[in-house]
């Protein structure tokens, strides 16, 4: 049997994770405020009585978010100077089954992106600024550059989890939010790509650009013999 959300496109199920937060977030008793900017550059003010934060929502099908660096690695675009990190993120890539949000600490993010971004120039990776660059949200064990960082999910329990099916079901009828992707982290080349989530993506990317089709209507299959 199929599922629905892995046959959405990429703004529809980045809507249906970033309503999980939202509504997450307001169950625990924050009001949100989206601070002005394009496309989907989430970062927003979330108040609970007279406590004021700054938060970057984040979202993620494979269980890996991104953040572009900026200045060398020095500055993290839509990361540096937020309290916590809300992430909306699947249970499982190829067959979700629920939804969970993570409210992380800011501070905690930026380390384990400053542990990643190391290790990866120390390897001699190019690590273009502006670009996203991924870090998983579940240990990676594999003992390479793109492990450094990886495993922050394992450390905190999530504040919500909702089922796939009662958040699509919620979905449907309603119309999607008209977005511009131009703050979304960008994709990196084939050159500086580390695992095979960015591959793919970059991949992707290249194949609508040059079809003139839009991003999301590029379906790749990876398939790998041994």
């Amino acid at each position: 049997m199929s599922n629905k959300f892995t046959e959405m496109s990429d703004t529809e199920t980045w809507a249906i994770l970033v309503g999980a937060v939202k509504r997450a977030a307001e169950e625990k008793g924050y009001r949100l405020k989206r601070v002005p900017g394009r496309g989907r550059s989430n970062v927003w003010i979330v108040k609970k009585g007279s406590k004021e934060l700054r938060a970057s929502i984040r979202t993620s099908k494979d269980r890996w978010i991104a953040f572009p660096p900026l200045n060398g690695g020095k500055k993290w675009k839509t990361l540096d100077g937020v309290d916590i990190v809300l992430v909306g993120v699947v249970d499982q890539k190829d067959d979700p089954r629920n939804v969970e949000v993570y409210e992380l600490d800011g501070k905690e993010v930026r380390q384990r992106f400053d542990t990643a971004y190391a290790a990866r120039r120390e390897a001699g990776q190019n690590i273009q600024d502006n670009f996203g660059m991924w870090v998983g949200l579940d240990a990676d064990s594999r003992g390479i550059p793109a492990s450094k960082g990886s495993g922050i999910a394992e450390k905190h329990k999530p504040i919500a989890v909702y089922p796939m099916s009662t958040l699509l079901e919620a979905n449907e009828g309603t119309e999607s939010e008209e977005v511009e992707i131009g703050d979304e982290p960008a994709l990196p080349g084939p050159e500086s790509a580390s695992t095979i989530g960015e591959v793919m993506a970059s991949a992707r990317k290249r194949i609508s650009e040059l079809a003139g089709v839009d991003f999301a209507a590029v379906k790749l299959d990876l398939k790998i013999e041994y």
